[in-house]
């Protein structure tokens, strides 16, 4: 559970849904101390900010004690978000305190042509703790994901949810076709009706999948979920996405929003003590 007395920075990939994902997460559970304006924009995908990680830091910077916060401090995507925001009480740059938990939330992005097993471990594997480097919330294979379930809850069918490489290698307008099949599957889009017992839900859910994939359980409950919880594993997860993608042709993706264990891990007690 984070303390009251963190200042949390949310790091996200892109400026639309996974802002106002996480804007409604905020409204639904008020407990989350977190200001909307602390919520920073990266705009470019993980292997891009990987690319200007490695030209500031060498090759191998997930081996160096790197500051990663001076580092979005000073990164062209993110200078002046950082040093726009407040201290509420002080009135002064927030870029002269230091966050003491950061969040990155990315997309999977097999598909993109810097994709590589390897780094994506070792990046997942740098950032695995909230008060050090940052923890990575990976997103299976997209943001989308979050919504890719069918009414009425629970759904099953959600724990053995694929998206197949084919449509995330998809030339066509070259744009890979997730966003448009979760836009025809999906029962929940419109996010401006999402309420705090269905973002409950939908933990419960992706805590489930992850436990399907990477334990073999069969079904969707509070008690699987907090069991799972307990042991998480972020990189057994990605093992599995690893080794089942690994075909453009024959592979897929495991639809997984990761995303969402931000509001266990903010406090457990806001999914497991209803």
């Amino acid at each position: 559970m984070i303390s009251k007395e963190r200042k949390i920075l949310l790091l996200v990939e892109g400026k639309s849904t996974e802002v106002n994902l996480f804007s409604r997460i905020i409204d639904c559970f008020p407990e989350i101390d977190i200001k909307k304006d602390n919520i920073i924009v990266y705009n470019t995908n993980l292997f891009a900010l990987n690319q200007s990680l490695i030209k500031e830091f060498g090759n191998e910077w997930n081996e160096e004690e790197i500051d990663f916060l001076s580092f979005l401090k000073s990164s062209p995507n993110t200078k002046g978000q950082i040093t726009n925001l407040k201290n509420y009480t002080s009135g002064v740059d927030i870029s002269d305190f230091k966050f003491t938990d950061i969040f990155l939330i990315f997309d999977y992005e097999r598909q993109d042509p810097l994709f590589d097993t390897n780094r994506i471990k070792k990046m997942l594997s740098f950032w695995n703790e909230s008060t050090e480097n940052g923890l990575l919330y990976i997103n299976y294979p997209m943001i989308e994901a979050y919504k890719h379930l069918k009414a009425p809850l629970p759904d099953i069918g959600y724990l053995s949810k694929k998206c197949t490489c084919p449509m995330l290698f998809s030339k066509e307008n070259k744009k890979n076709k997730y966003k448009q099949v979760v836009g025809n599957e999906s029962s929940f889009t419109d996010l401006n009706n999402y309420t705090r017992e269905l973002f409950r839900n939908f933990v419960i859910h992706n805590l489930c999948k992850a436990s399907t994939i990477t334990k073999g359980t069969t079904d969707i409950s509070d008690s699987i979920a907090k069991q799972y919880w307990e042991n998480i594993d972020y990189n057994e997860i990605l093992d599995v996405e690893n080794f089942y993608s690994n075909s453009k042709e024959y592979g897929f993706v495991y639809v997984l929003a990761t995303c969402l264990f931000f509001i266990p891990e903010y406090n457990s007690k806001l999914i497991f003590e209803n």
